[in-house]
């Protein structure tokens, strides 16, 4: 791994400062910033505002229920165990089949509401 040339070692601690400053005052004012879409703009809101819009939108919709634990791995577990009971004990799907409903474990997580600002109201 090669070092850091002086400018860029100069850079990094004057973009440290300026992030750690941004996060400071995100905390100190209780802001939350936020990516709005995927066209990387971001906006920055008051978390009390944020998170009543929160559960307006949870309350209209009603899709989504808070959680107070993570039943993600108990669940998988579960899949998984069924998939090979129905493999290998009792024989109702194929090989294929279970190579298909088999869950990823790299990349399998447990589905979550994310919450958009609109950022033109």
């Amino acid at each position: 791994m090669t070092s850091l040339s002086l400018s860029d070692r100069i850079r990094v601690q004057r973009e440290s400062k300026i992030v750690k400053s941004i996060q400071l005052k995100l905390k100190k004012y209780k802001l939350i910033l936020r990516e709005t879409d995927k066209s990387g703009v971001f906006c920055i809101l008051r978390a009390m505002d944020h998170e009543q819009k929160v559960q307006e939108y949870r309350d209209k919709t009603k899709a989504y229920k808070e959680l107070t634990s993570n039943p993600f791995e108990a669940t998988l577990n579960k899949v998984i165990r069924l998939l090979n009971d129905l493999r290998a004990k009792q024989r109702k799907i194929t090989a294929w089949q279970y190579k298909e409903m088999f869950p990823n474990v790299k990349t399998c997580k447990l589905a979550y509401m994310y919450f958009n600002p609109k950022t033109h109201k």
